[in-house]
């Protein structure tokens, strides 16, 4: 276990089931596997291949995986066997064929394929701070994270959690760390990563990797108008993260304190090793975000 991403949703209200509860509903609304007409299916699975529970609790936190296996079909096998259909009819009957009729066939064609189509599962991690009141969801997307948020809501009837709302435009304080290191919230330095863009001209953006944020280029771009949109930040020597001006966090990355750490847990057993991680990055994670949010004054929308 390691989550590289979070797109982070808080609330205001305590998490609505104990870890008891919460490991019974999920095991009702597990995955299943796609039926032969089936493109699709969602729900939860045991974070350890090979073992029963479906959450895992420490410090605080609860540990649980959303998988969807999807039927995979791709759109030009099924043009072109379309095509070939629609041609056949036209050569064979001398007719055009239809839209609607080009309708039905598509639809008989994904049918037929449908049994044979290979699948594909993928799984996301959560990991739900009930003292924070914060669902964090391992997704590189905001529209991934609302898909598992959405079916946990399903599964245990309600979850009153919303996007962090800052009392400020981050990207300004972004711009205002790079032009003064001394106003980055407590415990955080910067990278070596940055994205300007223009706030004139939506076109305009430049990318800066593995280079000096205090450089005199990056300096004058802000002098011109643009607004930094995402920073590279360390925190404390143990965690070296990318976050945008919607607060979600990229890139997460363990730096030398806290690989330290991971390096000496006890790799023989999964359920120690699991819990471990959770404990080491899920409160590692949980002071940063104190740390981010606190700066700017979050609440739920």
């Amino acid at each position: 276990m390691w989550i590289k991403n979070l797109v982070v949703f808080v609330g205001e209200e305590a998490f609505p089931s104990s870890v008891a509860e919460l490991d019974e509903t999920l095991d009702q609304n597990r995955c299943q596997p796609c039926g032969s007409q089936t493109l699709r299916t969602e729900g939860f699975v045991p974070p350890l291949k090979g073992q029963d529970p479906m959450v895992y609790a420490v410090d605080g936190f609860i540990y649980c995986t959303y998988q969807e296996t999807s039927r995979l079909l791709p759109g030009p096998v099924i043009k072109e066997l379309l095509d070939e259909k629609v041609e056949h009819i036209q050569d064979e009957e001398g007719r055009k064929v239809g839209r609607k009729e080009k309708a039905d066939l598509k639809e008989q064609i994904t049918f037929e394929l449908m049994p044979r189509a290979f699948t594909r599962s993928r799984r996301t991690s959560l990991l739900i701070d009930t003292e924070r009141k914060r669902v964090m969801v391992d997704a590189s997307s905001a529209s991934r994270a609302e898909e598992v948020v959405a079916c946990l809501r399903k599964a245990i009837g309600t979850l009153p959690v919303a996007y962090p709302a800052p009392n400020s435009a981050p990207y300004t304080s972004f711009s205002n760390w790079l032009k003064d290191t001394k106003l980055l919230p407590e415990g955080f330095t910067l990278g070596d990563r940055c994205e300007l863009k223009g706030t004139k001209d939506e076109g305009a953006a430049v990318k800066f990797t593995a280079v000096d944020l205090g450089q005199e280029e990056i300096l004058a771009h802000l002098e011109t108008g643009m607004v930094a949109t995402r920073i590279n930040l360390a925190w404390q020597d143990s965690l070296e993260l990318d976050i945008n001006d919607k607060l979600e966090i990229k890139r997460i990355k363990a730096l030398d304190l806290l690989q330290e750490n991971i390096d000496a847990m006890d790799a023989d057993d999964a359920v120690a090793e699991l819990q471990a991680r959770i404990s080491l990055q899920g409160n590692v994670l949980r002071e940063a975000l104190d740390g981010l949010f606190g700066y700017f004054e979050v609440n739920p929308a």
